[in-house]
């Protein structure tokens, strides 16, 4: 039994209010303000789980990454197989280089919902930063094998082959990743360009050998 069910249409009527706000925030990176809004939501009722997951991504983005993880923890302990939470959860782990808990988070989180590219996309780039090859480019083809059009999992995928030596195969990754993010003029797709012409000059220096 939430609070609010002993409560009356008032309360109902606000944590409303101040979830939609919350949200709203949310979408447009107002994470303080968010933040206030989901707080005062949980003081309404303490038992919804979309607001402990939202209120920890508030807190992520705020940098806030371990009191996020404890939002996170929270959620779980009133659904364990939410899989928002454990998703989020691995981001937090993540940025606090808490590799190994993040890669486990993920793995939780894709053993309920194995269909979600962006958390393979994620486990992937853990992977990566670990060094562990071989798993961050299973990670990123099981996301592309999910959403073919996944920019963040072709460019994931172009970075893990440099790294393993297959020049020619990460060039097209990453041509592929800047085709789907064409529309994007962000410092990714200027780093893909840069990448994509020190590996076309590699590959000019090995026939040369």
């Amino acid at each position: 039994m939430t609070n609010l069910e002993n409560g009356d249409i008032r309360d109902l009527k606000a944590f409303e209010s101040w979830v939609n706000e919350g949200d709203r925030l949310l979408m447009q990176k107002e994470y303080v303000a968010a933040l206030i809004c989901y707080d005062s939501a949980l003081e309404l009722n303490k038992d919804d789980v979309k607001v402990w997951d939202n209120r920890g991504v508030a807190l992520s983005g705020a940098g806030r990454y371990s009191d996020a993880i404890e939002s996170f923890e929270i959620s779980l302990d009133l659904k364990p197989d939410d899989f928002q939470a454990w998703s989020n959860m691995g981001v937090s782990m993540a940025a606090l280089k808490r590799f190994e808990e993040a890669i486990n988070c993920f793995d939780r989180a894709l053993d309920i919902k194995p269909e979600d590219s962006n958390t393979w996309d994620n486990r992937g780039t853990v992977l990566f930063s670990l060094t562990r090859y071989e798993e961050a480019l299973e990670s990123f083809n099981e996301s592309l094998k999910v959403n073919p059009d996944d920019a963040k999992a072709w460019a994931g995928k172009g970075s893990v082959l440099k790294f393993m030596g297959n020049y020619e195969e990460a060039i097209k990754c990453l041509e592929k990743f800047i085709e789907l993010a064409s529309g994007d003029i962000s410092s990714q797709v200027e780093e893909a360009w840069a990448m994509i012409f020190d590996l076309k000059l590699l590959l000019s220096q090995k026939k040369d050998e």
